[in-house]
């Protein structure tokens, strides 16, 4: 578990009720942020406790800056009942993603609403210390249009298009031409709070999505994610579940094709070698073009336009009869992508399944495919009542997945990383 700096309330807070906060309270706290805003009263329900309890605590809550009064509910006899929600002004969350010639940076507000978002590009010079420096100037500049400072921020997640280690480490990234980065260090040391590094897109755009997309009223929800990679990962309760090494929902080098084609890994038949976007697109390359109709042909005769993404959309629009090369190739592709897709069912057992990913962005012919092989793939699929539903949230907007990620992990375990008087 990432633990993220002790947060710093505004001082219009009295600091001093502030650490009267006990453990038992960030419960109460919690429920609120999940359920968004809520009558105070129906706290006691959520919980199972006494409302004095629920009271007190609520009032520790409200003087530390933590929780807000946002009015009350209309309606009902006697008393109108106070409604609270999370105190957006209690801090944020920010997500930058340093992609190659581009620096994306996203703000949420403590509640998870996006408050601000902002691009610019990289300089000239690429090394560490000066790209760090350009990444804390973006994200102070975002900071300071949002009405807040560094000291604000409750957690930080930094993404790049290469390999990173637990510790944060950028072991490579060869868009910026770094080896063996500290990068999580670098920025914490310059902004005062401790950084979540990542180089993969499937652990933040499932929060984002159970945050703020398709997934957003539900206790579990499970995003698949097919573009140059393959993944899926569960967020139960607001909590994304990442396995003891970081890598659970790796479904991508599952072995689908015995003997298939060369994966990245090592292994052969995986189902990224077979069925993600680049595997599809030199899969196309490989068919008889004369057996192809336009635009896909054009596409593929153009060798500067063979983005894996507009290949595999045309490919799936064009209508093909049964039998010809094409229409098999998609459908082994469908098929792949349905086993990836129920083997995650069959392992989360999810109320929710979100399909992410260019491959399924503007693709209704796969996203029907793979939801009518689900129904044979996965034993009791009527009984489960999975609703399968497309992504909502951008998914190459990883700046804002990578906030969203770690507001998710904050809230799942806001006691262990803000200071508490027992």
């Amino acid at each position: 578990m990432v633990q993220y700096a002790v947060s710093r309330i505004d001082s219009k807070y009295d600091t001093k009720k502030s650490t009267a906060i006990r453990p038992a309270d960030w419960s109460i706290l919690q429920v609120v942020q999940r359920l968004g805003t809520v009558p105070q009263h129906r706290l006691a329900e959520q919980i199972g406790r006494g409302r004095s309890t629920i009271n007190g605590a609520v009032q520790r809550l409200v003087a530390a800056g933590w929780l807000a009064r946002v009015g009350q509910e209309a309606g009902g006899r006697g008393r109108p009942a106070i409604l609270l929600a999370v105190n957006r002004d209690a801090g944020c969350f920010a997500g930058v993603d340093i992609a190659g010639g581009e620096i994306h940076c996203a703000l949420l507000a403590a509640d998870g609403k996006l408050l601000d978002h902002v691009s610019t590009r990289v300089g000239r010079d690429r090394l560490p210390a000066v790209v760090v420096e350009q990444v804390d100037l973006t994200l102070r500049g975002v900071l300071s249009r949002a009405g807040a400072g560094p000291e604000r921020l409750l957690g930080l997640w930094a993404g790049v298009a290469g390999a990173v280690d637990e510790n944060g480490m950028v072991v490579s990234c060869a868009s910026l031409r770094w080896r063996n980065v500290p990068l999580r260090d670098l920025l914490a040391e310059r902004l005062g709070c401790d950084v979540l590094v990542q180089g993969g897109s499937t652990t933040m755009n499932a929060a984002a999505e159970a945050l703020m997309g398709a997934g957003r009223d539900a206790e579990s929800v499970l995003y698949y994610h097919a573009g140059r990679g393959i993944g899926a990962r569960l967020v139960l309760a607001g909590r994304p579940l990442a396995g003891t090494t970081q890598r659970a929902g790796e479904f991508g080098h599952v072995v689908v094709e015995p003997g298939g084609a060369r994966c990245a890994c090592g292994n052969r038949g995986c189902l990224e070698a077979v069925a993600s976007g680049p595997a599809i697109a030199a899969a196309l390359a490989r068919l008889p073009r004369r057996q192809l109709g336009d635009p896909l042909r054009q596409m593929l005769t153009q060798t500067g336009n063979r983005n894996p993404e507009t290949l595999v959309r045309a490919a799936f629009k064009q209508r093909t009869a049964r039998g010809n090369p094409l229409a098999e190739l998609l459908a082994r592709v469908t098929r792949h992508l349905a086993m990836g897709a129920a083997m995650a069912v069959a392992a989360y057992d999810p109320q929710v399944l979100v399909l992410g990913g260019y491959l399924f962005a503007d693709n209704p012919p796969l996203r029907r495919g793979v939801q009518r092989a689900l129904r044979s793939m996965v034993l009791d699929w009527d009984a489960r009542r999975v609703s399968v539903v497309q992504a909502e949230v951008l998914t190459q907007d990883r700046a804002v997945g990578g906030a969203a990620e770690v507001c998710q992990r904050f809230w799942s375990n806001p006691r262990g990383v803000v200071t508490v008087q027992a």
